[in-house]
């Protein structure tokens, strides 16, 4: 009878195990690191900030910004990280904001230094976040990508953002880090006009 009993637990927990794995190998396969694939899209390099969607994007129109966003851009420029476990070009560029003394911690629960109390970082775990469907209205593919870094702000009731996927190194029309703090402080101009 133990013995029943002890084979029935082990293809309860064997069951148990090998669904929890299909679903993480799932939410991997649809999540890609683009360093890690030696990929380096190109993107529409800054000039402004957007309103509606741009040409590359498949949508039209203004994005449907979460509430939740919007709340946070009203309030200061906000930065969207989206990132995950494993991605090396997320890793590279997390470590390359540390070393330009932009941020602080970890990208699970990071945060902008004092030199930019102005914005503020919210990253976002691509495979495990309960947030991790937003990067679908600020990607241009239906394949989810990291990283993607996201800059937004609200100014008389409109939001103003600009997206791009891939390390931010300069390459493909993205900006390296001094670029990516260009764009904050233009967006901090354009928010505060230049306070």
């Amino acid at each position: 009878m133990k013995k029943v009993v002890y084979t029935l637990i082990a293809a309860v927990l064997l069951s148990a195990g090998a669904y929890i794995a299909y679903h993480q190998v799932e939410s991997l396969n649809i999540a890609r690191c683009l360093g890690c694939l030696a990929m380096e899209p190109k993107v529409e390099e800054f000039v402004n900030f957007w309103v509606e969607y741009p040409d590359e994007y498949k949508q039209n129109g203004v994005p449907p910004h979460p509430q939740w966003i919007v709340d946070e851009a009203k309030e200061k420029v906000v930065m969207l990280f989206f990132w995950f476990e494993g991605c090396e070009a997320c890793k590279r560029q997390w470590e390359n904001m540390e070393k330009a003394g932009m941020v602080e911690g970890s990208e699970a629960n990071g945060s902008f230094t004092d030199n930019f109390s102005y914005a503020k970082l919210i990253t976002i775990d691509i495979v495990n976040s309960k947030d991790k469907d937003v990067l679908k209205i600020y990607h241009p593919k239906e394949i989810l990508e990291a990283p993607t870094t996201v800059i937004l702000f609200e100014k008389n009731g409109t939001i103003y953002w600009y997206a791009f996927s891939g390390e931010a190194n300069g390459k493909g029309g993205r900006p390296d880090i001094n670029g990516l703090i260009n764009i904050l402080e233009k967006a901090k101009e354009e928010k505060y006009g230049g306070v």
